[in-house]
C-alpha cells in the first residue's frame, strides 16, 4: 500500500496505564533512522508522546502525515527519529477501544498521503480485531489450563502433559520423574487462620515451584494443598536432588499473620520412569504412597518409591 522504513506496534494495557512495543520492523535501506533495539519492548507510560494522544484520541497523528506538524515525541523523548520525513502514528481499535497504535516512519517526503490515511486507518482496524481475537483465544485457553489461585498448570492438564512426557520418554529411551508435593499441616491453617491466609500459602508455594525446577520441567496444581512436578529426562537421583532443592526452599517461606509469622513445609514424594513404573497410574500411585510415608515419617522431608520399598523390607526383616 505504501513505502515505509520503520514500522512499530505498541499495546496499551488499560489495567496498568502503560503501552508495551511488541514488533518492529525495519525494511531494508531504513537502517539507522531508529535504533531497533532500542523499541523493542519499550514500555512507557501515558504521557505527551503521539502514541498517548492517539490512544486517548482514537484518531491517527499527525493530521497530514508529517513530523513538522507536531513537536510530540512518538513514545518517549529518548527515542529519537530526527531523519524522518513522513510519519503516521494510527490507533488499533476494536469495538472503537484503542487497544495499541501502528506507527509508520519514512525518510522520504509526502508518504502518506490523505489517500493512504485513510486505507491505512481501515486497516488498523482489522489488525486491531485480529489482535484482540488473539488475546481472547489465548485468555479462554489459559482459564482452561491454569489453576486461578496459583497460575499453575491446572489438574486436567496436568495428567495430559504426563501422557504426553511419557509417550515421549518411551519413543526416545529418556525418563521422566514426578514429584508430589504437599503442605505440611495445612488443614490447621486453614483452621486456625483462615482460608485467605491458606491461599497466600499456596501462592507462595507455586511461587518456588515454578522459580527452583527449569524452565522445560512443569508444576502444577494437583489439588487442594498437594501440587506435582514433572521433571523431564530426569532420573530418581536428579529429581530427589530437585525436590530437596524444592524443600529447602519453601522452609524459608514465612507468611505474615494476625496471629504472628507462619511458617511452612512441605513433604515430597518421587517416582521415576521407567524404574518404578511404566505408565502414569502407577507412577502417580508410587509417588503417592513415598509421600504418605514422608508425612508419617516425621514430615518436611523427600521420599523416594525406593526408599520406601527399602524401609519396607528393612522392617519386615
Amino acid at each position: 500500500i505504501v513505502g515505509f522504513d520503520v514500522a512499530a506496534i505498541a499495546l496499551y494495557d488499560t489495567d496498568r496505564a502503560k503501552h508495551r512495543i511488541s514488533a518492529v520492523r525495519v525494511t531494508e535501506g531504513g537502517e539507522g533512522l531508529v535504533d531497533p533495539a532500542q523499541l523493542r519492548d519499550l514500555e512507557f507510560k501515558d504521557n505527551a508522546g503521539l502514541a498517548s494522544m492517539v490512544v486517548k484520541n482514537r484518531h491517527y497523528l499527525p493530521a497530514g502525515g508529517e513530523p513538522r506538524e507536531v513537536s510530540a515525541p512518538i513514545y518517549t523523548r529518548k527515542v529519537k527519529v530526527d531523519d524522518a520525513r513522513s510519519l503516521l502514528v494510527l490507533p488499533l481499535l476494536s469495538a472503537d477501544e484503542a487497544i495499541g497504535t501502528l506507527t509508520l516512519v519514512a525518510r522520504a517526503e509526502k508518504r502518506f498521503s490523505s489517500d493512504v490515511r485513510e486505507m491505512l486507518a481501515v486497516i488498523a482496524n482489522q489488525v486491531a480485531i485480529a489482535l484482540q481475537n488473539g488475546f481472547l483465544y489465548k485468555k479462554m485457553e489459559t482459564m482452561a489450563t491454569t489453576d486461578g489461585l496459583t497460575g499453575l498448570t491446572n489438574h486436567r492438564t496436568f495428567q495430559t502433559r504426563f501422557e504426553d512426557l511419557l509417550q515421549r520418554a518411551q519413543r526416545h529411551g529418556h525418563k521422566v520423574a514426578l514429584l508430589l508435593c504437599d503442605v505440611d499441616f495445612f488443614k490447621k491453617v486453614n483452621d486456625g487462620l483462615g482460608h485467605p491466609v491458606g491461599d497466600e500459602v499456596l501462592r507462595r508455594v507455586a511461587k518456588v515451584l515454578q522459580e527452583v525446577p527449569r524452565k522445560i520441567d512443569i508444576p502444577c496444581r494437583y489439588g487442594g494443598e498437594e501440587f506435582a512436578v514433572l521433571l523431564d529426562n530426569v532420573d530418581v537421583v536428579q529429581a530427589k536432588a530437585v525436590a530437596e532443592r524444592i524443600r529447602i526452599e519453601i522452609s524459608k517461606v514465612v507468611v505474615e499473620t494476625d496471629k504472628g509469622p507462619l511458617s511452612v513445609t512441605e513433604s515430597v514424594g518421587v517416582a521415576a520412569f521407567p524404574d518404578d513404573g511404566h505408565d502414569r497410574a502407577t507412577l502417580i500411585e508410587r509417588a503417592d504412597l513415598a509421600l504418605y510415608h514422608a508425612k508419617h515419617t516425621g514430615r518436611n522431608r523427600v521420599v523416594t518409591w525406593a526408599e520406601l520399598q527399602a524401609a519396607k523390607s528393612k522392617k519386615a526383616s
